[in-house]
C-alpha cells in the first residue's frame, strides 16, 4: 500500500487516540521502528501483511465520506475486519470507497445475482 499523505495523518491521529506510539505498536502487533518509518516518510509503502493489521484501526481516521456502508465499515471491530480473507477485505474497501449511489445500485445487482443463483440450486436438487 502506497503511504499517502491522508494514511500518515490518519496514523498519527489514531496514534493520539491511543495514547502514544507504544501502546499503538502493541495495539497492532508492528513494531514502534516500522511505525516510526512511515509516519517520517522513511519508507513509500506499507507491506500488505502490515496494511491488514493497521487498517482496522486507522480506517475511521482516513478521510471518506461519513454515511452509508463506509459508517458501519467504520463501527466495524478490528477483530470483525481481521477475521475476513483478503479477498473480502478488498471488496470492502471498494465498495467503501464508491459513491453512495454506485454502491446501492450495485448491492441491488449482488441481490439479484445471488435470488438467481438460490432459485438456480432449488431446482437443480
Amino acid at each position: 500500500m502506497k503511504i499517502t499523505e491522508d494514511i500518515i495523518k490518519a496514523l498519527q491521529n489514531c496514534i493520539d487516540g491511543v495514547g502514544s506510539i507504544s501502546d499503538f505498536s502493541q495495539q497492532v502487533n508492528v513494531n514502534i521502528e516500522t511505525i516510526s518509518q512511515y509516519l517520517t516518510r522513511k519508507t513509500k509503502s506499507i507491506q500488505e501483511d502490515t496494511w491488514n493489521k493497521l487498517y482496522p484501526l486507522i480506517q475511521p481516521y482516513l478521510s471518506k465520506s461519513d454515511s452509508g456502508s463506509d459508517a458501519k465499515m467504520k463501527r466495524m471491530k478490528a477483530s470483525d475486519y481481521s477475521e475476513l480473507c483478503s479477498d473480502q477485505k478488498i471488496l470492502m474497501d471498494a465498495f467503501c470507497a464508491l459513491p453512495k449511489k454506485m454502491q446501492e445500485e450495485q448491492l441491488l445487482k449482488i441481490v439479484e445475482l445471488a435470488r438467481k443463483q438460490v432459485h438456480k440450486t432449488k431446482h437443480e436438487d
